[in-house]
């Protein structure tokens, strides 16, 4: 790869070589050991690029746990910075340093999937209400997720139904941690709101859109698979006629938003979301 195309060449050689001379000070006498590890270690450069490139974002000693035992069904700080360029302020990295569910919940049985631990089954994801300074709403998701990539939505605006709903344009997620079921509750398909309700346990509620959406576009991001591939998950949200929201039923390689009454449905079963530190 060149210098034009990486971008150096539009770097003046002295601000690169003050900036040169500002790290070298900054690692004292370490900066020959340092250097001779970045040309060395491919897996340091990793790293040390990768911080680089998230402008110094790291996640906490909690959420560096949380993802080793997550594994690829977790989104954090880090890929927020690297994928949307956010900028977390201090303020909001201390707000959401810790990680509600501990390696007892995270290891315990699915309580939807029999055989399958709740890590397996669940994908941990950081919520935030506003992407530097703009609200994360659904149609914002559309903006980052245009229909020339992966993940993508069905349908864009103006051409999809929704794209004037209040859960839509209005709804966003909370600046929190959520863990969300991967896919449907099992047997929930052919069911009515009120009996999809009825089978989730305590310690789970059921999404909104933006949550179960935000779940979708994170899970194919992490893993290239999205999940809910011939389902809807029906969420707590209802469009301006009183029908309620459904998410998912990806098997196009797209995220499809839809709606649907309360009674039930072969493609249309129930998200499900685990509450903080339940």
């Amino acid at each position: 790869m060149s210098k034009n195309e990486t971008g150096w060449a539009s770097i003046p050689a002295g601000k690169l070589a003050t900036a040169q001379s500002k790290l070298w000070n900054e690692l004292g006498n370490r900066g020959g050991e340092i250097i001779v590890r970045i040309d060395d270690d491919q897996d340091f450069r990793k790293h040390i690029a990768g911080f680089m490139l998230r402008g110094g974002i790291d996640g906490s000693v909690q959420h560096k746990l949380a993802r080793a035992r997550m594994g690829q069904n977790f989104f954090g700080v880090e890929e927020y910075a690297t994928l949307y360029g956010v900028n977390f302020s201090k303020k909001q990295l201390r707000e959401v340093s810790g990680f509600p569910w501990g390696k007892d919940i995270l290891d315990a049985p699915c309580p939807f999937n029999k055989g399958k631990t709740v890590r397996e089954t669940h994908f941990a994801y950081l919520g935030v209400d506003k992407l530097n300074g703009s609200p994360l709403t659904i149609m914002k998701f559309q903006e980052l997720h245009p229909e020339s990539g992966q993940p993508k939505f069905r349908n864009y605006a103006p051409d999809s139904w929704y794209h004037q709903q209040v859960f839509a344009t209005d709804k966003t997620m909370k600046l929190r941690w959520y863990l969300l079921l991967k896919n449907i509750v099992p047997n929930s398909t052919l069911t009515s709101w009120n009996d999809q309700k009825a089978m989730l346990p305590a310690e789970y509620e059921i999404p909104t859109a933006v949550e179960e959406t935000a779940k979708d576009l994170f899970v194919q991001r992490k893993t290239g698979i999205y999940p809910n591939l011939k389902v809807y998950a029906r969420v707590d949200d209802t469009s301006s006629n009183g029908h309620r929201v459904n998410v998912g039923d990806c098997y196009h390689g797209s995220v499809g938003v839809y709606f649907w009454g309360d009674y039930g449905d072969d493609s249309v079963g129930l998200g499900a979301s685990r509450l903080p530190g339940r």
